[in-house]
């Protein structure tokens, strides 16, 4: 039983005063290979080890007196299972939870004259008018281009392109500023200025007198009103991301992060082949599954929008005809690449992320479309006007389209630039749900179909129990199950495998196995974090492997597809075991190890045009010679690299100080964290260990054993922490106005991810209880009959 909890942005990283049982599946244990005793004996230990530990938290008040109540110095306080199993991770005892980040710069100039400010906002509209008359102008990309399926991934919305604008203005206006003065190699660089007040149209977090928000016992759609501190921006769609630590530009404004010495970083493909070579070792203790419900749970919580031409167009970057646009941001290929020189390619299409609106002139920070909170968003949509769409207005189900007695996802519009030619001939298209990106690869498709098929099936449960309930009502209730049962999977299935269970213990982090919890603090910003989007939760990336692999159970037969023929290929969905087929070869496939190693199927192949997803019978199939005539594709590495560098992160170093772990000055700093060959290649790439970007020099730390490098861990539980205690609505609450009643909180405990597939997927009749681990001695493979379903009895009126 946890205790009630005063933790706010300054608590301690302490022991908590509870036990939580990590296996949901014990049950089939205890009952297949009688195990009873030894998981008595092995709670009895751990239920003692707790009882010994006791901690009390120190109440904090709101975030801005954050830094006047909590001590400046926390005192370390030993945990059991982290000292002793992760000892590379004992600095982060020394720190307070969640991460109090280096506050913003001042402002590097003097303070400027109204006359001046106005003088800088018409030179920043001036700016924007030659941008556009250059848009005007350009070609678009190539309709087969896989940039142009990059730039169609990211989903940046419509209404995206005028607050950019807004952005952009005010961003050319800084310049002008602080022109004459220098901030590129001062820390924060430019620094926050005066309020953009009254420059332009501001968003509503920008304006003073905002509304009060009306309670409600439902979460608005695009997380306004969940912090009723900050209502209209933390955690909010269309807000800038939060930063840890002051933003590296190369001017100190907005100019892509360079080098200590100032020159241009080196290229990010270079870094990609030297340092993120390929790897063929898989980690056994986990399936790709693991990383399908980490993007699945990304895109609920991040979509980093991205910059548009006229008329929210893509834009193309690589034409040497075309003069360059301040949003282009290409990375350079050397003429001797191993792979590109084979296609005489020396430019890979890269578009920066569109700024954002920040109240203030000052450094460009970036924009999340999605709302930060872990809520069903890309289920349900971030915006009325997507939410409205995809609802039925009967029995608050989602719109499906069903096909031979089948619930499919519905069908796009045949105008939809994710369909194929040769697909809607025979009448198969992309679909549409909650988040734009669902078409990304089949495995996620899949996983928004169960998610979608999970809400028709609690709504309709949840009519046929009350009868009087109206349409909004049966919505609303079926959507705030599905949030629940998010949230309990990824902080007792997904969390507990990525950082491991004695971190989730240390901060705090595990689920109550009874009762409320009392955890909420209002002080803390649950908005995500400008590093965990652009680089920290990207690690997911090094886990995939190069083929997918699905047994037929009938014959015993592996075989195995392309993972980039499964990218912007959701046809096979349409087959009466497609579905069954994604979620069997993601439970089947183990995945690699958490490296800087990335399969050349992400980092040659990316976007490329799929061949139709038919599983190839042999794992060393090659592209027929059809597919080689076609545009090669993008690397990921090198986007990732670059969306760093764009984004302004500091570097490697300076999150390693954020995370109280030792800061290298030179890279023989470096022998004990990185492995052997991953210093020799970053030492032989970077000039300095102050250049090394972020998401490189994290995925090289040695994890020592575990999933995670120290960085890593540290940044991902500080994200998640902030996710449970900074959510107002978190599933577990006692706020009499938004919480479950007790004997609902028992049922959605029950939730597994297995369990879910399951319900939702008929064709599906075995699986192994924790889906994403692989099949073990205590992970067996049971019949999905066998497994727990929560009873929607206790919402019965």
């Amino acid at each position: 039983m946890q205790r009630a909890s005063g933790s706010g942005e300054r608590t301690p990283l302490v022991q908590p005063s509870y036990v939580f049982e990590s296996s949901l599946t014990r049950s089939y244990q205890k009952r297949l290979r009688h195990f009873q005793c030894a998981i008595c004996v092995g709670l009895i230990a751990l239920l003692g080890v707790a009882l010994l530990v006791t901690v009390s938290y120190n109440l904090s008040e709101d975030l801005e007196d954050a830094s006047d109540t909590a001590p400046t110095s926390p005192t370390p306080v030993a945990v059991a299972n982290l000292t002793l199993t992760a000892p590379s991770l004992a600095p982060l005892l020394q720190l307070s939870w969640p991460l109090k980040g280096r506050p913003p710069a001042t402002w590097a100039g003097d303070p400027p004259t109204p006359a001046a400010i106005n003088i800088a906002v018409e030179h920043g509209r001036a700016a924007l008018k030659r941008r556009a008359a250059m848009e005007s102008q350009r070609r678009p990309l190539d309709q087969d281009a896989p940039a142009l399926r990059a730039q169609r991934a990211a989903a940046t919305s419509a209404s995206v392109k005028p607050l950019a604008d807004d952005a952009f203005v005010v961003e050319q206006a800084t310049k002008a500023l602080l022109n004459g003065t220098d901030s590129s190699k001062r820390e924060g660089g430019a620094g926050i200025g005066p309020s953009t007040n009254g420059s332009y149209t501001e968003p509503r977090y920008c304006q003073s007198d905002q509304q009060p928000c009306p309670p409600s016992k439902y979460r608005s759609q695009d997380g306004s009103c969940n912090n009723l501190r900050r209502p209209y921006l933390w955690g909010v769609s269309n807000t800038p991301f939060r930063r840890v630590l002051p933003p590296d530009y190369g001017d100190g404004i907005s100019t892509p992060r360079t080098g200590v010495d100032g020159a241009q970083l080196p290229s990010a493909r270079d870094v990609s082949v030297t340092v993120h070579r390929p790897s063929y070792t898989h980690d056994s203790s986990f399936t790709v599954m693991l990383a399908v419900w980490g993007q699945f749970i990304d895109h609920d919580i991040t979509a980093t929008a991205l910059s548009k031409g006229e008329n929210s167009s893509a834009l193309s970057c690589c034409d040497p005809s075309l003069p360059p646009h301040p949003e282009c941001f290409p990375v350079q290929l050397a003429p001797e690449d191993p792979f590109y020189q084979e296609y005489n390619v020396t430019c890979m299409e890269f578009v920066r992320s569109a700024p954002a609106p920040t109240c203030y002139f000052g450094p460009r920070e970036q924009m999340n479309q999605a709302t930060a909170y872990l809520d069903g968003s890309t289920v349900y949509g971030y915006s009325e006007e997507r939410a409205t769409e995809l609802r039925t207005g009967e029995g608050g189900r989602l719109r499906m389209l069903h096909i031979g007695g089948r619930d499919l996802l519905p069908a796009a519009p045949a105008q939809d630039p994710c369909n194929t030619a040769a697909m809607a001939a025979q009448g198969r298209y992309c679909f549409i749900t909650g988040d734009d990106r669902a078409n990304e690869n089949l495995h996620l498709t899949t996983m928004h179909l169960i998610w979608a098929r999970q809400h028709n099936r609690l709504a309709t449960t949840l009519q046929q129990m009350n009868p009087s309930w109206d349409n909004e009502k049966l919505y609303q209730e079926a959507r705030r199950i599905v949030g629940a049962q998010m949230q309990h999977i990824t902080y007792t299935e997904f969390l507990p495998s990525v950082l491991g269970w004695d971190v989730m213990y240390a901060l705090n982090m595990t689920v109550m196995e009874e009762g409320y919890s009392d955890a909420y603090q209002p002080g803390v910003d649950a908005s995500m974090a400008n590093h965990f989007s652009a680089a920290a939760f990207r690690f997911a990336h090094t886990l995939l492997p190069g083929l997918i692999h699905n047994v037929d159970a009938a014959t015993g037969t592996v075989n195995y597809v392309q993972l980039h023929n499964m990218l912007f290929n959701p046809y096979t969905l349409y087959d009466v075991r497609g579905a069954k087929t994604a979620v069997r070869s993601a439970m089947d496939t183990p995945v690699h190890s958490v490296d800087p190693h990335v399969t050349t199927e992400l980092s040659n192949h990316l976007f490329e045009r799929p061949q139709p997803a038919n599983w190839s019978s042999s794992p060393t199939a090659q592209p027929s010679q059809t597919n080689q005539a076609r545009p090669c594709g993008l690397d990921l590495v090198s986007l990732n690299i670059q969306r760093g560098r764009d984004h302004g992160l500091p570097p490697h170093a300076r999150f390693r100080s954020l995370c109280g772990l030792s800061a290298p000055q030179e890279f023989a700093d470096l022998g004990n964290i990185y492995d052997q060959s991953s210093l020799s290649r970053i030492s032989t790439i970077y000039k300095h260990v102050d250049d090394i970007d972020l998401y490189t020099g994290a995925l090289a730390e040695n994890p020592r054993g575990r999933l995670l490098g120290p960085t890593l861990s540290c940044l991902i539980a500080d994200q998640f922490l902030r996710l449970k205690i900074g959510d107002r609505f978190w599933y577990e609450t006692s706020d009499s106005t938004v919480r479950f009643t007790l004997e609902q909180l028992t049922e959605i405990r029950k939730t597994t991810l297995a369990g879910v597939i399951c319900a939702n997927e008929e064709l599906l009749d075995q699986t192994q209880p924790r889906a994403m681990e692989t099949v073990s001695a205590n992970n067996p493979l049971v019949d999905c009959r066998e497994l727990p379903q929560p009873d929607l009895s206790p919402w019965r009126e």
